[in-house]
């Protein structure tokens, strides 16, 4: 399928989702689904709605950890979903499925996944349907259906790439910051996704964890975004 395939009109997810164009604007002013708004016209892509579509009708996974990020939407605790050992520096030279091996096996080793190949294949189906490089020097690789596979999750491994990654981005920038997802539920997955691309956009958070040379330090950053969040909350 084609880039262009995957890219929807308002009118077009309007039609897919059997709902009118007047209630997809009031769900896109609420954020209440995923879209882009690009010349002053609002675009979907196909797989982010029928990820989006399959969180509203999963059952939710009942681990204390799952219950905590579906039941409190605003406190998605990355510090928790995050540990140093699930954090690399990826060799210099290596390109996307070399990254994405890389970080499966780092989650196989940390017995986050069952099925190491089986994982690696799920992420690279879904790379090859559309990249999951969201732009800005980043990439949110994930599974679509990911309810078939074991996964003690979720987790969010992260590769760092200082040369950065060729990785057929949004805008076709390499990738410096990979963040694996790793969860059995679509619900969690987006609003882990959600949480990592407002990390990122804040303080210039980026650039910091590019910084940070040593798992440890990338660590301490996340932790430390994720505590002026909380006292930001408290004020």
């Amino acid at each position: 399928m084609e880039y262009n395939d995957n890219l929807m009109t308002l009118a077009e997810v309007a039609t897919f989702l059997k709902l009118s164009e007047k209630t997809i604007l009031k769900m896109i002013r609420n954020q209440e689904i995923p879209c882009a708004k690009i010349a002053n016209q609002w675009r979907f892509l196909r797989p982010l709605i029928e990820d989006w579509l399959l969180a509203k009708m999963n059952v939710i996974p009942q681990n204390d950890l799952s219950r905590l990020i579906v039941e409190q939407y605003d406190h998605v605790p990355l510090s928790r979903l995050i540990s140093i050992p699930i954090i690399t520096v990826l060799p210099e030279k290596t390109d996307k499925q070399e990254a994405l091996y890389l970080l499966t096996s780092l989650a196989s080793e940390q017995n986050i996944i069952s099925d190491k190949e089986a994982v690696y294949q799920k992420l690279i189906e879904r790379e090859q349907m559309i990249s999951t490089g969201i732009g800005n020097g980043i990439a949110i690789p994930h599974m679509r259906n990911p309810s078939s596979l074991v996964i003690n999750g979720p987790k969010i491994v992260i590769g760092v790439s200082k040369n950065g990654i060729a990785y057929a981005s949004s805008d076709n920038q390499p990738v410096f910051l990979i963040f694996l997802i790793l969860t059995d539920s679509e619900v969690v997955h987006l609003r882990i996704m959600a949480k990592l691309v407002q990390m990122i956009r804040k303080n210039s958070m980026a650039t910091k964890l590019l910084q940070a040379d040593t798992p440890q330090k990338i660590f301490q950053q996340i932790a430390l975004f994720e505590r002026d969040e909380l006292l930001a909350q408290e004020d």
